[in-house]
């Protein structure tokens, strides 16, 4: 029930809470959301509405850094 964490634009942050240039998670490999534990279907608007998110932001990276 952990992972690693994101910012809102659904970016990994490393350890000093900066964000990863061009990584972006979603879904259940993310933490933190629900502290350490998430009902099960909780994880269903994690994952819709953060993969979403993260597509864009993905697509949006690799269109500017082309």
């Amino acid at each position: 029930m952990g992972g690693v964490k994101i910012n809102t634009d659904t970016e990994v942050l490393d350890e000093d809470e900066q964000a990863v240039s061009g990584l972006y998670a979603a879904g259940e490999l993310t933490g933190g959301l629900h502290g350490n534990n998430r009902i099960g279907g909780n994880a269903v608007a994690d994952i819709i509405i953060f993969g979403r998110q993260a597509g864009t932001q993905a697509t949006k990276f690799a269109q500017e850094n082309n």
